[in-house]
């Protein structure tokens, strides 16, 4: 992993555990148009009318001797990798737009490469396996993953129950045993409703799997197995957009170690699946 690009990364999950004025001081620090190699701790301070103290702490929350070491391996990181924030403007031409899009996505999965935990997807994906039920959770958007997963394991013969309804999820967290896996799908890990079905099924003593942000958001802290996908949030596309195309990629990646368990046997049910459709592709 390189350590240097994991650095920002990391820092997005660390900042999931400050308060708001201490995310504001990150957001900032995040911000190259804002932070660079010649900000001073005093510029920073006016520009954020925060005390220089505060963001001194701040540097020591995020793992820094202080502002000085903070400054040093943070703008290097930016500067090394070339991050920088993305805005859009009246006067993008259509190759601007393009450009900017596929900009960001080589970031996001850039950075979800430096900080991605292979040792854990193997572990959630041993646990998934051998679980005699595997539900899946999400709410809104994330919807779109879960449903990705279900068919992509439903073609090695993996079957999955997904829903869209809290009420059908509350129930059947209820029906859960430790026998069992959840797989809860939450870019914030902070929604309401997922809260309370993951904490059900964690009283039933099921195994808990989140794809998340932040290895320090609410739903992670209940979970068994985190994978974490720390993308960062661009008014290009909006809060969520550039996490989603990291949840796919470490779904895709995850879904290859599940069916690693059993290699023999994902490959003949995925010749059964794939000529069981057979029908839908003939003219």
């Amino acid at each position: 992993m390189d350590g240097n690009l994991s650095l920002i990364p990391s820092i997005r999950m660390k900042r999931e555990g400050m308060t708001q004025t201490e995310q504001r001081v990150v957001d900032w620090l995040l911000d190259s148009s804002k932070f660079n190699r010649h900000s001073s701790l005093s510029s920073v301070a006016e520009g954020l009318n925060v005390s220089e103290p505060l963001i001194v702490k701040v540097a020591k929350l995020l793992g820094f001797s202080g502002f000085r070491e903070l400054r040093k391996q943070l703008t290097n990181s930016m500067e090394t990798h070339q991050l920088e924030t993305v805005e859009l403007s009246a006067q993008d031409s259509p190759k601007d737009l393009v450009d900017k899009v596929f900009n960001v996505s080589l970031q996001t999965i850039t950075e979800g490469l430096a900080i991605v935990d292979s040792e854990k997807i193997s572990q959630a994906a041993s646990c998934f396996f051998h679980a005699k039920v595997r539900d899946l959770y999400a709410a809104g958007g994330s919807n779109t993953i879960c449903d990705d997963i279900a068919h992509k394991f439903l073609r090695i013969g993996i079957r999955c129950n997904t829903y869209r309804d809290i009420h059908l999820m509350m129930m059947s967290a209820s029906l859960l045993t430790p026998d069992d896996v959840i797989l809860v799908v939450s870019h914030s890990g902070k929604t309401t409703d997922l809260l309370k079905v993951v904490n059900e099924a964690k009283k039933k003593g099921a195994k808990i799997i989140c794809i998340t942000h932040s290895d320090i958001s609410p739903i992670a802290m209940l979970s068994d197995f985190v994978i974490c996908t720390p993308a960062p949030d661009t008014p290009l596309l909006g809060k969520n957009a550039s996490a989603r195309i990291l949840q796919l990629i470490l779904v895709d990646a995850f879904f290859v170690a599940v069916a690693q368990q059993n290699l023999t046997l994902s490959e003949i049910n995925l010749e059964k699946t794939f000529e069981s459709t057979n029908y839908f592709r003939q003219k």
